[in-house]
């Protein structure tokens, strides 16, 4: 009987993706109720509290952008899985304390802690591209990121009711369980791979290659994260009052997430690698050409489609960006191109809001969409030799020290397959 082709390469690329499903399931689905937590434990005065609730809920998307390098280096000398289930691991312990913490400090330190643990998502861009044949590795990735945005899109309504039948304690538990839950399938069913190579002298015009992308990510990550804080700004000038633009707000954010993941889908899956940077021309021309004319929607209809469409073209970009490098790169730069996409979380509501207070709606849109060209330039030129052939060969299970002889992996294989190729 003739085998169905998976979307994916094999169960484990499946289970590591779920796997970040769960966890931008579990983040978000907190998120939605952490600022009345904050308030219900908080014995400060009401500007006291405001402050700490912005520290507090941002304080993890900035401790990802840090430390999603440091996890990637990490594999040079840890075995990529142990780390990916600790990491896993230790994200629901966190949520688990959550639940019972009564102290703002103490529940700062902890969501800290939490964007520490959240770095490791770098980890399993690497045991994904351990394991991917590099002609379909942006379709792997490109799931990757689809499972994350699909956490993103249904956990608020899910944590909102949730929160109303049982309570702040039992729903942080109830996050805590899907880690561990996430952390027993991964367990048994990704495979564990040798410590990774640490590349080391990349020529030059790599370099710069992985700059321009770092930050060509970041851009593309801010056109999707830009939007949510100053969209009652936008509603309000479509005359739309507070109890009809919460709900046009709802419509909106649903209908242009579900277009970044169908786009997401669809440009990658139906893209051959060869033609990636070509693709990833017409999708940075496209977006930065649908976020200068999302000035011209003049009602909540067109405004949406546009959005749909300019969400739906640059969400394909960061797949392609990372599959393009993951194959010549340790996992140190991989880890830095990961915390673009952190980044871009951070500073997309802030820049949004800032230009929008000094100036207007006109002059944000004119910016990311320039914004947008800067970097793909840049990018495009960098990239003009593959990465394949201006760095060493895709990543290597092995590690060498200081003297040139080959450093053991922590901790040894019990696989003697895997032993051997350390």
């Amino acid at each position: 009987m003739k085998k169905v082709p998976l979307p994916f390469t094999d169960k484990g690329v499946f289970f590591i993706a779920i796997s970040q499903f769960g966890a931008s399931f579990s983040y978000n689905f907190i998120m939605v109720f952490m600022p009345f937590y904050i308030l219900k434990i908080s014995a400060l005065g009401p500007k006291e509290t405001m402050i700490w609730t912005g520290l507090i809920i941002g304080a993890p998307s900035a401790m990802n952008a840090l430390t999603a390098p440091l996890w990637g280096r990490l594999t040079s000398r840890y075995r990529p899985k142990l780390l990916f289930e600790l990491g896993i691991l230790w994200n629901g312990i966190l949520f688990l304390v959550f639940g019972f913490v009564q102290n703002l400090y103490l529940l700062f330190l902890l969501r800290v802690l939490l964007g520490v643990m959240g770095g490791v998502s770098t980890v399993g861009l690497i045991l994904m591209s351990a394991v991917t044949p590099e002609e379909r590795l942006h379709k792997d990735i490109s799931l990757y990121q689809i499972t994350m945005t699909i956490g993103q899109l249904i956990a608020p309504p899910i944590g909102a009711y949730m929160i109303t039948l049982v309570g702040y304690r039992f729903s942080f538990i109830i996050g805590s369980f899907i880690f561990f839950l996430f952390f027993i399938l991964c367990h048994h069913n990704v495979k564990d791979i040798p410590c990774q190579k640490t590349v080391r002298d990349s020529a030059q015009k790599l370099k710069k290659g992985i700059i321009w992308g770092w930050v060509l990510g970041l851009i593309g990550t801010v056109h999707i994260t830009y939007l949510p804080g100053i969209l009652p700004h936008i509603l309000e000038n479509f005359q739309l009052k507070e109890e009809r633009a919460l709900s046009y707000a709802g419509i909106i954010m649903t209908a242009y997430t579900i277009t970044a993941i169908l786009g997401n889908f669809m440009i990658n899956n139906f893209i051959p690698r060869t033609k990636l940077r070509r693709v990833i021309l017409y999708i940075g021309l496209s977006a930065a050409f649908l976020q200068a004319i999302m000035y011209f929607g003049k009602g909540v209809v067109s405004f949406t489609l546009i959005r749909m469409l300019q969400t739906g073209v640059i969400a394909a970009v960061f797949p392609m960006i990372l599959s393009v490098f993951a194959t010549g790169v340790g996992g140190g730069t991989l880890g830095f191109l990961n915390s673009a996409r952190f980044a871009g979380n951070a500073i997309g509501p802030l820049m949004a809001t800032s230009v929008v207070a000094y100036s207007n709606l006109l002059t944000l849109y004119l910016l990311i969409s320039s914004l947008t060209l800067i970097p793909l330039t840049g990018f495009l030129r960098a990239t003009r030799i593959s990465p394949s052939r201006m760095s060493p060969s895709r990543m290597s299970p092995s590690r060498i020290g200081p003297s040139g002889e080959q450093e053991e992996c922590f901790p040894v294989a019990k696989d003697p397959g895997l032993r051997g190729k350390n």
